[in-house]
């Protein structure tokens, strides 16, 4: 199945990941299942539960797999603008989908896909109101690279531990650089590129996974679910981890209750949104 450029249509679930699982909500991923063998090959499965919001079945998060580029994409709407009668979740989607459109309509440089072209190019065609975070990896050869804008981001697990974590972009507490007419757009993204091998894991999401799940829970559940080596297991799990601690009112320690404090805004338990996760395993 090819990817479908109706918007609509980008609610299809990715096709290789759809013959492994069965999950409930994933209805913004998208994908190619063009069968690529570089010398390392980046395999995945996603998970997305969209809070519950008057209007906005969907939610705000968005994400795609390509499996034919080696490529995954997430992406978060900024839910301000819903006091302005705007769902940023037409935004989030439409520059997924657009990333996706870019992926196939770049020329492929020396060293693979670019993260940041794409996010470019992506960028320039998306026209929807609002804004959106956006984190883009790829592999290419033995080599992560990412082009990533605000609080979505990734981290890579490897042997029971977290060896490299993106950076998160922020004006200040709860207030992400995001992509948008009027707001910031691609130049001012964090260009990664790190070097990884056989049987890392990669773990990808919006925000509404890391606000709710600290690192250290995180290499806990990949490490407890990975003997199987059932990836969708996996992102089921850490998917569900997340979506309880963001309903969870009464702990203290969660990365966003932490983050709150340090802010000089107390708050318990954990933050109610959107949750999106991809877990890929590098073999």
């Amino acid at each position: 199945m090819k990817f479908a450029v109706k918007e609509n249509d980008i609610q299809a679930a990715a096709v290789e990941s759809s013959k492994r699982r069965r999950l409930k909500y994933s209805p913004t991923a998208a994908t190619n299942s063009d069968e690529v063998i570089p010398s390392l090959k980046m395999t995945g499965a996603s998970v997305c539960f969209p809070m519950e919001k008057p209007g906005k079945p969907r939610g705000e998060d968005a994400h795609f797999i390509s499996t034919k580029y080696q490529t995954i994409g997430v992406a978060d709407g900024v839910g301000g603008w819903a006091k302005l009668g705007i769902d940023a979740g037409k935004y989030s989607r439409q520059l997924m989908m657009n990333s996706v459109r870019s992926l196939r309509r770049l020329p492929r440089c020396a060293g693979g896909v670019n993260p940041k072209r794409v996010l470019q190019h992506a960028y320039k065609r998306t026209t929807a109101q609002g804004s959106s975070t956006a984190c883009i990896v790829t592999l290419s050869g033995d080599k992560l690279r990412a082009a990533n804008v605000g609080d979505s981001g990734f981290l890579v697990i490897r042997n029971g531990g977290v060896v490299y974590r993106s950076p998160t972009q922020q004006r200040g507490f709860n207030c992400p650089y995001q992509l948008g007419i009027g707001k910031d757009n691609p130049s001012i993204c964090d260009e990664i590129e790190f070097s990884v091998k056989s049987g890392d894991v990669v773990v990808a999401g919006t925000d509404g996974l890391f606000d709710n799940v600290g690192e250290s829970e995180v290499v806990e559940i990949i490490t407890k679910t990975c003997r199987d080596g059932d990836l969708n297991r996996q992102v089921s799990y850490l998917a569900n981890i997340a979506l309880y601690n963001s309903m969870d009112a009464y702990t203290e320690e969660t990365p966003f209750s932490i983050a709150s404090r340090k802010a000089g805004r107390p708050h318990k338990g954990g933050k109610r949104d959107d949750i999106t996760v991809i877990i890929a395993r590098i073999e």
